[in-house]
C-alpha cells in the first residue's frame, strides 16, 4: 500500500521531533559540563590571624599559664630509698622420676572437691607443661603411701601460707633458664617485694593479694586467655573483688567506689564497653606485681606510657617546670578521665577566686589543695586563674580558637555529606577536610603547651583547610542544583514534543478514517 500524503507528514514530524529532543538533551549535557568546568576554582579568603593569635602577641611568651603547684596526690615522697629485696628462695627439693604423680591419682579419686582441683590442675598451664604437685606441695610423686609420699623428709610442705607461697611461685619463676623456653620475665619476685602488696605481706598482713590471689592456685591460665582473671579486660574486675570491699579496705582508710568510677570515665568505658585492649586498666596505671599508687611526680611518666606526644608537649609548658605543679590528674582526674571538649575549658559561671586557691596565706608559696580538683566538675583553667588575670585571657584565646577551628570543620563535613548524598563527587576534597582534622586533633594536644600561639598556629591551618573543603561542597552543590534546573528544562521540552506528536497522530488518524468512509475518486 502506498503511503498517503499524510502519513509522509506525520513522518516528517515524527523525525524533526526526535532531533529537537536529541539536540535539547545535547545542549543540557554541554551546558553542564561548560559550568562544571568554566566555574572558577573556588578561591578561600586568607584567613586573618585568629583573635587567639593577636591576643597571643600582645601577651607575649612570659604570659602563658600561671605556675599553679598541687599536694601530691600520695603522702609517699618520691625517691625514697626502695626496700631491701628478699632473696630468691630455692625450688622445693623432692623424689622424682620425672613422669610418676600418685598425687593426682589418689587426689582425683577422694571426693569431688579434691576431683575437681585435679581437674583443675591437669587443664592448667603448669599441668600442661610438666609442673607437677610436688613442684609447689613437695612430697614424693612416685609413692603410692600416703605417708611416704606426704613425709616431710620428702620436702613435703602441704598447703603453704600465702606469705609461703609467693616464695614458692617466685622459686620458679625467677629462674632465667627456666623461664626462657617461655619467654616470660623473671622480675616479678623482686617487683612484688617493693609493692604495697608485698611490703605489707613482708609485714605480717595476709590480707593482702599474693600471686595465687590474681592468678589461681591450681587453675593457672596464661594471662593471654581471654578466661584468665588477669586477661586485661578482666583486670579492673579482679582488682575490684578486693578494692570494692568496704569491709576488706576500711582499716587501709582506701575508698572503694574506685572500679564505678572507672567505669564510667573514658578509659573504662572503652576497656569494658567496646573491649578496647589499648585502653589503660588498673594495672597500666598502677603496675600488676609492683603494684602500687603513682606519686604525683611519677604521673606524668605513667600517663605518657600511652600518651607520648601529648606528655612531651606537656613538658614544653610553664607548668612542667614547676617543682611542685599541676599534673596529668590536676586538670584530667585518676580514675574519672572524661573525654576532653572545648566546653571544659571553664566553668559555665566563673567561680570566685582568691589568693589562698593558689598561694600559701602564710608563706606565698604556690600550693593546691587536693581537694580542690576531687569532681570533674571543679577541673577547669579559672579554678585557679581568675577572669581579670593575662593567663584566663590566654586561656580564653585558647578555646575561641578550638571553638573556631571545630566549628568551621564540622560545617565543611556536613556540606561535603550533603553534596554526596545528592550524588556529586567530593573526594578532591576529602585531603583538605582529613588535614583539616589533623590539624584540629594536634591544636587541642596543643592547649599542654599553654601556649596560644601554638595552639593558633594549628587552628589557622585548620581553619584554612576547612573552608577550601567547604568552598569546594558550595560549588557542588550548586552544580548540583543547576543540573537539576536543567533536567527539569529539558523535560519540559521533550514533555511539549511528545504533546504535539500526539495531538498530529491523533489528527491523521481522525482524517484517514473520515477518508476510508468516502468513496473513491473516478
Amino acid at each position: 500500500m502506498m503511503p498517503t500524503p499524510r502519513r509522509d507528514v506525520f513522518a516528517r514530524l515524527t523525525r524533526r521531533a526526535g532531533a529537537v529532543a536529541a539536540i535539547c538533551l545535547f545542549v543540557a549535557v554541554v551546558l553542564a559540563r561548560t559550568a562544571a568546568a568554566e566555574s572558577p576554582t573556588p578561591v578561600v579568603p586568607t584567613p586573618t590571624p585568629s583573635p587567639a593569635a593577636s591576643a597571643g602577641a600582645s601577651l607575649g611568651p612570659s604570659a602563658s599559664l600561671a605556675p599553679i603547684a598541687t599536694a601530691a596526690p600520695v603522702t609517699t615522697p618520691s625517691g625514697s630509698p626502695g626496700p631491701t629485696l628478699p632473696p630468691v628462695p630455692k625450688p622445693i627439693v623432692h623424689p622424682s622420676d620425672a613422669s610418676s604423680n600418685t598425687c593426682y591419682d589418689c587426689h582425683s579419686a577422694v571426693n569431688a572437691t579434691q576431683a575437681q582441683i585435679s581437674s583443675q590442675w591437669s587443664d592448667s598451664v603448669h599441668g600442661k607443661n610438666g609442673v607437677g604437685c610436688a613442684d609447689c606441695h613437695g612430697g614424693d610423686p612416685r609413692s603410692t603411701s600416703m605417708s611416704v609420699a606426704m613425709s616431710p623428709q620428702a620436702g613435703f610442705i602441704g598447703k603453704p601460707s600465702k606469705a609461703v607461697s609467693v616464695g614458692v611461685c617466685g622459686s620458679c619463676h625467677s629462674d632465667a633458664a627456666r623461664m626462657a623456653q617461655y619467654q616470660l620475665a623473671t622480675d616479678e619476685y623482686a617487683k612484688y617485694a617493693t609493692s604495697v602488696h608485698g611490703q605489707l605481706l613482708a609485714a605480717g598482713d595476709s590480707r593482702v593479694a599474693a600471686c595465687i590471689d590474681c592468678h589461681g592456685s591450681h587453675d593457672i591460665k596464661k594471662a593471654s586467655d581471654p578466661t584468665a582473671a588477669v586477661y586485661p579486660l578482666n583486670v579492673p574486675k579482679l582488682c575490684s573483688s578486693c578494692h570494692s570491699n568496704t569491709q576488706l579496705m576500711q582499716p587501709y582508710g582506701i575508698p572503694t567506689d574506685q572500679y564505678a568510677i572507672y567505669s564510667q570515665s573514658v578509659h573504662g568505658q572503652d576497656l569494658l564497653q567496646k573491649a578496647d585492649l589499648r585502653a589503660p586498666t588498673c594495672a597500666s596505671c598502677h603496675g600488676s606485681h609492683d603494684a602500687k599508687p603513682p606519686t604525683s611526680s611519677d604521673v606524668v611518666d605513667v600517663c605518657g606510657k600511652c600518651h607520648t606526644a601529648t606528655q612531651a608537649l606537656y613538658e614544653k609548658s610553664r607548668h612542667s617546670t614547676l617543682d611542685v605543679g599541676p599534673k596529668c590528674w590536676t586538670c584530667h582526674g585518676t580514675h574519672d578521665v572524661q573525654p576532653t571538649s572545648e566546653d571544659r575549658l571553664f566553668h559555665p559561671t566563673p567561680p570566685t577566686v582568691n589568693c589562698t586557691i593558689c598561694h600559701d596565706p602564710v608563706t606565698n608559696t604556690f600550693r593546691l589543695k587536693t581537694e580542690q580538683f576531687a569532681t570533674d566538675a571543679d577541673r577547669r583553667c579559672d579554678t585557679c586563674h581568675h577572669s581579670a588575670s593575662a593567663e584566663y585571657a590566654q586561656a580564653s584565646g585558647i578555646r575561641d580558637a578550638l571553638v573556631k577551628a571545630s566549628a568551621t570543620y564540622d560545617t565543611a563535613d556536613a556540606k561535603l555529606q550533603q553534596a554526596a548524598a545528592l550524588g556529586m563527587i567530593v573526594t578532591d576534597a576529602d585531603v583538605a577536610l582529613t588535614e583539616a582534622r589533623t590539624d584540629l586533633i594536634q591544636a587541642r594536644a596543643a592547649v599542654h603547651t599553654t601556649q596560644l600561639t601554638d595552639v593558633a598556629t594549628l587552628t589557622d591551618a585548620a581553619v584554612a583547610k576547612a573552608g577550601e573543603a567547604d568552598a569546594f561542597a558550595d560549588s557542588k552543590l550548586s552544580e548540583s542544583t543547576f543540573r537539576r534546573e536543567a533536567m527539569v528544562a529539558v523535560v519540559i521540552v521533550i514533555a511539549l514534543n511528545v504533546f504535539v506528536l500526539l495531538a498530529v497522530r491523533r489528527r491523521i488518524h481522525r482524517d484517514d478514517h473520515a477518508a476510508e468512509g468516502e468513496a473513491p475518486v473516478a
